[in-house]
């Protein structure tokens, strides 16, 4: 692990330092690989600068030859100091770079007795133009090679200027390291640079491939758009010349392939389209003895084509001009609410039944209310909630494609109709529209009101076989919305349910009030079976329902907002019975407490738990608060501060199911938690499964080193204990050692066989 680790960040160190990641560059920037190779060059170039300034320094001194050591010395410090600002001053740093090459070229010539060796000094030079031509271009690459011609001429005709300093010694060995500085320079340091931008340009090949799969991706988006719709698509240029159309709109209007070439407008199809063609928006047209719903998108591409799509709604239109008669028929003083002068239940219900008796495919009855309605009784006066009412009503009538048959059918609340659609069109367009359109702010007397409308709603004739049935069905759907999930559908398990949940919180509720409900606790034991922690769980035994399950009662609580008073009840017990069991002698050992996400985001919750503890004089250190991971996301600021004052006060954290849904040990590592409670998912295939049990290690591996306990929940087996021990878990809790027990059962248990928990022990404690 530790060499893994080690070689995992030496790489990520060297991938750091010569930008070995070829990201996109801005125009005008310099291109990441570019910089990398110039690097690459100059790394190996301080290598090999320090490496002979090293081993030559001795010789140097030893016969006094100290220009050796000034040369090197300031041909190591030039290239320190353009790798460092080879990053900022690139081009700087390149020029630099070829000068310096120049300059070593030149000074081996000036510094080496030897006429031969001075010639390959000269020969560095000739590696000008290639590193050029990678590092600037091909216009400096050019100039260096012209430049080549002065050591090129040197060398043919054996020139010696090592006279103008006067020099008559050189260096012992020079010619190994001359020779050998060429040998590696040549073979090394430029190939490695060459094989940077190697890579840059296969890189760069595969985004480009990636972009013409991202073409051809478009491609294939068109035909699915407009080839492949299921609606009728029609483009015209800006004459409405009709240029294409796909299959649809040939099957839907006739049209021939032939309007392709013979330049046919689009009023020889549809006359009344082009009279108001600048405000084509939701626009119903009639074809035949069809009507269509007609909108058209400007091309982004270009100004001079548009989209037409055709909508059938012919179903929708004989609705409208049906109610639109039966309407017509209908405005007598009886089918008006006495008070909103609105259309009241009994005219919405006779219309509907009268619609039941024309309709072949059916329809949605909706009702409708504002959700904060308590509120506005409470804010409003009478005369301003029926105002409020009245100004929704007219915003439903007046929709240009909005709902059918509105009413006033019971005390805040209206109903209206939608032709049949699939659910999912009901829900995210029109009764997405109808919310738009309600929830905008409303002109009450001259005072601004605003409010959120919930949706409950029923088919007709799936939901009811009359118009009565499926309105009070709509009714049922509608006590189930929430803000959360404002549209509601009836559904009868779901209503059911609901009328269980809520008689469930009632019971719940008196229960908690007559603290009607008892605390079992369950084993924390080592390896070896030895307690050495319990667990709290809420258990109820209700006179009415008999045993609930906490898998039941615990998400109600939550729900109805009373699991604060649950959580509440439980610290209480928990510390009176630890106080009862000091009393009675028996060994102290940490009682774990669960602690909702609504508990942890109270302001007073840390003031309430001292208060219990004080109460019965309980220490901090003996109780255990186990979090969820949801507890520590809801507020991250107050969830750090809250955690830090408990464990100042001495109270261990822990949490709670990791690993159901989705968890991060990252986050973890961003709160001072002490424990981490392994979920008995993870735990239960750690036998079986050869990633699980990868997984799990892993994670235990990650807590170590952020010096977090691990405890390994719901072990069942043998098995699973031995592999979680292996592993170098020291926490386990499960059926396997002991189930959650009642108070008087842990005692006789500790009374007979003290602290240890074993299968054997488990299953005569279970039968006492």
């Amino acid at each position: 692990m530790e060499r893994c680790t080690f070689i995992v960040v030496y790489y990520a160190f060297f991938k750091w330092i010569f930008l070995l990641d070829d990201h996109y560059s801005p125009s005008g920037q310099v291109a990441r690989w570019q910089v990398s190779a110039l690097r690459i060059i100059l790394s190996l170039v301080v290598v090999l600068c320090f490496s002979v300034a090293f081993h030559t320094y001795s010789s140097a001194i030893e016969f006094n030859l100290i220009y050796v050591v000034i040369l090197t010395s300031s041909f190591l410090a030039i290239a320190c100091a353009l790798l460092i600002a080879s990053k900022r001053f690139y081009y700087f740093s390149a020029h630099t770079l070829l000068v310096a090459i120049v300059a070593a070229s030149v000074s081996m010539n000036l510094f080496l007795t030897d006429l031969e060796l001075a010639k390959v000094g000269s020969m560095y030079m000739y590696s000008c133009p290639i590193i050029a031509l990678m590092l600037l271009g091909y216009r400096t690459a050019l100039a260096y090679s012209i430049l080549n011609i002065v050591p090129f001429y040197m060398i043919i005709n054996n020139l010696d200027v090592s006279g103008l300093t006067g020099i008559a010694q050189q260096l012992p060995d020079a010619d190994l390291y001359i020779t050998g500085l060429i040998f590696l320079f040549f073979n090394i340091c430029i190939p490695l640079a060459i094989a940077r931008t190697i890579v840059a340009a296969k890189r760069l090949n595969k985004s480009m491939i990636i972009a013409n799969t991202h073409l051809t991706d478009k491609n294939e988006l068109y035909r699915s758009l407009f080839t492949e719709s299921n609606k009728a698509k029609i483009i015209v240029d800006e004459k409405f010349v009709i240029t294409d159309f796909n299959q649809h709109a040939i099957d839907m209007f006739g049209i021939k392939n032939e309007f392709r070439e013979k330049a046919v407008n689009l009023a020889h199809v549809f006359p009344s389209l082009i009279s108001d063609v600048q405000n084509v928006k939701n626009k119903i047209v009639k074809y035949k003895s069809s009507y269509f719903k007609v909108n058209y998108q400007q091309i982004t591409m270009s100004t001079n084509y548009r989209v037409y799509d055709f909508y059938d709604c012919t179903q929708e239109q004989l609705i409208k001009q049906n109610l639109s008669m039966m309407e017509q028929e209908n405005k007598r003083l009886r089918f008006r609410d006495p008070q909103t002068k609105l259309p009241n239940r009994e005219y919405f219900e006779m219309q509907c039944d009268k619609l039941t008796a024309k309709s072949q495919k059916g329809f949605y009855i909706v009702v409708t209310q504002c959700a904060n309605g308590e509120y506005l009784n409470l804010k409003l006066t009478k005369a301003e909630s029926q105002a409020l009412l009245i100004s929704a009503y007219k915003r439903l009538k007046t929709m240009p494609d909005g709902p059918l048959l509105c009413a006033h059918v019971g005390v805040g609340k209206l109903a209206f109709i939608i032709g049949l659609s699939s659910l999912n069109e009901l829900k995210s367009k029109h009764l997405m529209q109808v919310k738009s359109a309600l929830d905008e702010t409303h002109n009450v007397f001259g005072t601004q009101c605003q409010q959120a409308f919930l949706f409950g709603f029923a088919k007709y004739p799936e939901h009811g076989k009359n118009s009565t049935a499926v309105l009070n069905n709509a009714y049922e759907a509608l006590k189930l919305a929430n803000c959360n999930r404002p549209f509601s559908s009836y559904n009868e398990k779901q209503t059911q349910a609901f009328i269980e949940k809520y008689e469930i919180s009632m019971l719940l509720d008196e229960a908690l009030q007559q603290s009607d409900l008892s605390v079992h606790y369950q084993p924390k034991v080592n390896a070896t079976g030895k307690c050495i922690g319990l667990e709290a769980l809420a258990r109820w035994n209700s006179s009415i329902l008999g045993d609930v399950s906490p898998v039941v009662f615990i998400p109600i609580a939550e729900e109805y907002r009373m699991v604060s008073r649950l959580t509440d009840l439980i610290i209480q017990k928990v510390c009176a019975q630890i106080a009862d069991w000091a009393k009675a002698g028996l060994p102290s050992v940490p009682v774990a407490i669960n602690i909702s996400l609504i508990d942890f985001s109270q302001t007073d919750f840390m003031s309430k738990l001292v208060k219990y503890l004080a109460d019965f004089n309980i220490k901090p250190q003996q109780i255990e608060l186990e979090l969820t991971e949801t507890s520590l996301e809801a507020n991250q600021a107050h969830s750090l501060r809250l955690i830090q004052t408990l464990q100042a006060w001495g109270f261990t954290i822990s949490v709670d199911d990791f690993g159901v849904g989705y968890s991060n040990i990252a986050r973890l590592a961003d709160y001072p938690i002490n424990k981490l409670k392994l979920d008995r998912s993870l735990i239960s295939q750690v036998t079986s499964s050869t990633r699980q049990k990868s997984l799990v290690k892993a994670i235990h591996a990650m807590c170590e080193e952020l010096d977090i306990k691990c405890v390994a929940e719901g072990v069942e087996t043998q098995e699973q204990v031995v592999i979680m021990a292996q592993m170098g878990c020291k926490e386990f809790q499960g059926y396997y050692f002991a189930k959650p027990m009642a108070p008087d059962a842990y005692l006789n248990h500790i009374k007979q066989h003290g602290l240890v928990f074993t299968q054997a022990s488990a299953s005569s404690a279970n039968q006492i």
